[in-house]
């Protein structure tokens, strides 16, 4: 077995977003031309899961997935299925998942790559003879380093990129848990070919390994055959499932837009270069290399690129960043822009709303100074509120997942990437910029009518924190402390407040 060993990577303690790179020794939006693409934002968590099912059963010769995360749930096995009927058809699939979260998968991946036409890789891949919460204190800097990245990518033809991990939370379908708010895009054109080429400088890595190599016991044809079959079952079981069916009434309608065949099972059949309901606009792909993991002082390729379109901004600046972490730099220079007339406003989670209460304890400390200079900050708040076709579960709170950017209603940033120390020095992300202004402009009416009730707007009165919550009866409500949190979750944020980790968020 071949034993990973790379080079010792510091844990590097830089907390301030805008001092972390040296934008010119990094490429810049200038050294490449935009390429024309078809676009499709994907923010229904619905959609979202049919569209990766659309993709996968439309395609007939490559299917590229990379993730951080890959639940084995309802959606999780749905698409592990869809991917093994794709194989049967003779598509090669490639598999690239972070090792973060596979404690416990390796049989069942290694009985998933087993078919002759899927190949399943682990990058950064923790060693199996230790345990991992040993490895978070020994190899630090190393362990600690992940590939958030977030990609599917059929026959070099259509992609999706954006927010989105493979488990229920990410697409409606969890009837306990916290539902996430996520986007992605969905495009094609030739932009594809980047994010193709993306995908193997992460695969061919040296921190790329196949499972075969941390799995090497033994399973016999007839396992892997009532692997299959249990699996199969496990699917025709949860046919009259709620969710699959609420799943079957949209997806022909989905489907048909994108321009696919119509109907759930889409079969076989070329990915189409373009769809009815695709905006045409100029793309870029951005991505960190997987290179950075091994590189302590590495530069993030994608924060960088955004960074420069926010320097060009004159009009308006829309953040959206479930965790939002600016530093002392990241306030100064947002209220640079907001001195330059450029009207800022951010969204992230509230106390309440968050999934990581510690990320929450350190970005509570910049409000004031973000409130000072003139940014606009909202909070989401944790009450779930969706239409009946999306809504099937039992989930009663949300929570923002999604990582977007809107400059001047003209470019659009959707991928992995939030705003906080930990995906500009540690993590790989990636994402697609593009320029569509009527998408642009769409999403600031959007977001202009639904903040007003589905977040908080935080405000200075008497120089004190204020949080204002606009009812469904037009009364606004104001609360002196961070509204709906509970009083142990509060405790949480001031006791996590107090430690050291904020280069970690």
């Amino acid at each position: 077995m071949q034993q990973w060993q790379p080079s010792s990577v510091a844990s590097t303690s830089v907390t301030e977003l805008r001092s972390v790179t040296d934008l010119a020794s990094v490429p810049t939006l200038s050294d490449a031309s935009g390429q024309q693409a078809g676009l499709k934002l994907l923010g229904d968590g619905l959609d979202a899961f049919i569209a990766r099912l659309a993709l996968i059963q439309a395609a007939t010769s490559t299917l590229d997935l990379q993730y951080y995360l890959y639940h084995d749930d309802l959606t999780g096995r749905a698409l592990t299925l869809a991917l093994l009927q794709a194989a049967d058809r003779g598509v090669r699939v490639r598999l690239l998942l972070d090792d973060m979260a596979t404690r416990g998968k390796d049989e069942a991946l290694f009985q998933v790559a087993a078919h002759p036409n899927i190949d399943i890789r682990f990058f950064n891949p923790f060693r199996r003879e230790y345990s991992r919460e040993l490895q978070f204190i020994t190899r630090y800097g190393v362990s600690t380093r992940r590939m958030h990245n977030k990609a599917m990518i059929a026959d070099n033809l259509m992609a999706i990129v954006g927010g989105r991990n493979i488990g229920d939370e990410y697409f409606n379908a969890a009837r306990d848990d916290v539902v996430f708010g996520d986007l992605d895009v969905l495009f094609t054109g030739p932009v594809v070919s980047d994010a193709s080429v993306s995908f193997d400088r992460y695969w061919n890595s040296s921190l790329s390994f196949p499972v075969e190599q941390l799995y090497q016991e033994d399973i016999s044809a007839e396992q892997l055959t009532a692997s299959r079959q249990k699996l199969e079952q496990w699917a025709q079981n949860k046919q009259e499932h709620p969710y699959l069916k609420a799943l079957k009434k949209r997806a022909g309608e989905l489907v048909s837009d994108l321009g696919l065949k119509t109907g759930v099972e889409v079969g076989s059949g070329s990915v189409p270069s373009s769809g009815q309901e695709l905006r045409q606009g100029k793309a870029y792909l951005l991505g960190d290399s997987p290179d950075k993991l091994l590189k302590p002082e590495s530069h993030s390729a994608v924060f960088d690129n955004i960074s420069q379109i926010s320097d060009q901004t004159t009009e308006s600046l829309l953040v959206v960043s479930p965790y939002f972490v600016p530093g002392d730099e990241g306030v100064k220079y947002l209220k640079q822009l907001v001195d330059r007339g450029v009207e800022v406003t951010v969204l992230t989670n509230s106390l309440a709303a968050t999934d990581v209460p510690a990320v929450h304890s350190a970005y509570k400390k910049y409000r004031r100074g973000l409130l000072q200079g003139g940014v606009r900050l909202w909070e989401l708040k944790p009450d779930l509120r969706q239409e009946p076709v999306t809504s099937w579960s039992g989930s009663s709170s949300a929570s923002l997942h999604a990582k977007m950017l809107v400059a001047d209603q003209r470019y659009i940033f959707v991928g992995s990437m939030n705003l906080d120390p930990r995906s500009v020095v540690e993590n790989t992300e990636m994402g697609l910029l593009f320029e569509q202004a009527q998408m642009a402009t769409e999403i600031r009416r959007v977001m202009a009518q639904q903040l007003p009730t589905q977040a908080y707007r935080l405000s200075l009165q008497d120089n004190q924190l204020t949080w204002h919550e606009q009812r469904q009866d037009c009364v606004e409500k104001t609360y002196d402390s961070d509204p709906q949190a509970s009083s142990w979750r509060r405790l949480q944020s001031w006791f996590l407040g107090w430690l050291p980790i904020e280069s970690e968020l």
